[in-house]
């Protein structure tokens, strides 16, 4: 699934969540600790998109792929985390604005996962107060190649980001539990 699928599906589901934020809650959930097998990203969509309406149909079957996908995507050695936002056509100011919300909700994602930063390492909380920052941006963008660059910078940055979350954060709650062996 892409960016504009996942439209499309929120559009015939009269869904009232972006692509990006959807992609963002979901990917913060996963990258804040959810387990592999929950399914209360179903809930919380619910909850913060839908008036408390459960998800269903092809809305359903899709987030429950691209959650999947979010986790195989974490898990490979390529890399291949990809931050869903609108195509180069848009304009840099409506992709800007999609990555605000992009960022919005992952902090949010991750929140209903990760409250205490406490023991994490400085570079996480770096990240998320980064993220932070990042959700105050300006979106007004100069249609230009140095504000093209500079854009495709920050959501290289992000991305980079949301994999090393899920590093330390995602990665160890989803590992095979090694099996201890008492000696008598």
């Amino acid at each position: 699934m892409n960016h504009d699928q996942l439209v499309s599906t929120l559009n015939e589901n009269d869904f009232t969540a972006t692509a990006s934020e959807l992609h963002g809650l979901l990917t913060g959930l996963v990258c804040g600790g959810m387990f592999r097998e929950s399914t209360d990203y179903l809930e919380h969509m619910s909850e913060l998109f839908n008036n408390g309406l459960s998800v269903k149909g092809s809305l359903k079957k899709a987030t429950e792929t691209m959650v999947e996908d979010l986790f195989n995507q974490f898990e490979s050695e390529d890399m291949s985390f990809a931050i869903y936002l609108p195509d180069d056509d848009e304009s840099l100011t409506d992709q800007a604005e999609e990555l605000l919300n992009w960022v919005q909700y992952f902090l949010v994602g991750f929140g209903l996962n990760k409250r205490d930063l406490t023991m994490s390492s400085n570079e996480a909380r770096e990240i998320i107060e980064d993220f932070t920052n990042i959700t105050r941006m300006d979106t007004q963008f100069d249609e230009n190649n140095e504000s093209q660059a500079d854009f495709y910078e920050v959501v290289e940055f992000v991305r980079i980001s949301a994999v090393l979350c899920h590093q330390e954060f995602g990665k160890a709650v989803n590992e095979p539990k090694s099996e201890s062996k008492t000696l008598h």
